[in-house]
């Protein structure tokens, strides 16, 4: 039997994502390397589940390093920016731009730029995603 998708605990806010690898003492090649195999796959992971899922099927997946909070970055819930940390985020943003819930229903609409609105909406029994 299938699972059953709970829209009512699907975590969407509008903040950045961005991710920091664990750091500690490498030598660079091993530093570089370690960057490389982590950085696009836990970005995705730290991003809402609806944005992830948009940016794989759109391929919207290039990641880039950042020297300065993005647009929208939040210390109240992202933690006091470090400029020592090495940080990455999504080359293209996406801006929340609407959000609906209740206990059986989520729809997440999303700017994403020249890409255009895309929505995602989820009842217990299916997602659609759509350009709007």
């Amino acid at each position: 039997m299938p699972g059953v998708i709970e829209p009512e605990t699907m975590n969407v806010d509008d903040l950045p994502g961005i991710w920091s690898p664990v750091q500690w003492e490498l030598t660079e090649e091993e530093r570089n390397r370690e960057i490389e195999e982590q950085a696009r796959a836990s970005l995705l992971w730290a991003v809402d589940a609806p944005e992830a899922i948009l940016r794989l099927l759109l391929h919207e997946v290039d990641i880039e390093r950042l020297f300065a909070q993005p647009d929208g970055f939040d210390t109240e819930a992202q933690g006091e920016w470090d400029e020592s940390l090495v940080t990455f985020g999504f080359r293209r943003g996406i801006k929340l731009d609407r959000l609906t819930r209740d206990r059986e229903y989520l729809e997440a609409i999303y700017n994403f730029g020249e890409l255009g609105y895309w929505a995602v909406e989820v009842t217990p029994e299916r997602v659609v995603i759509e350009r709007v």
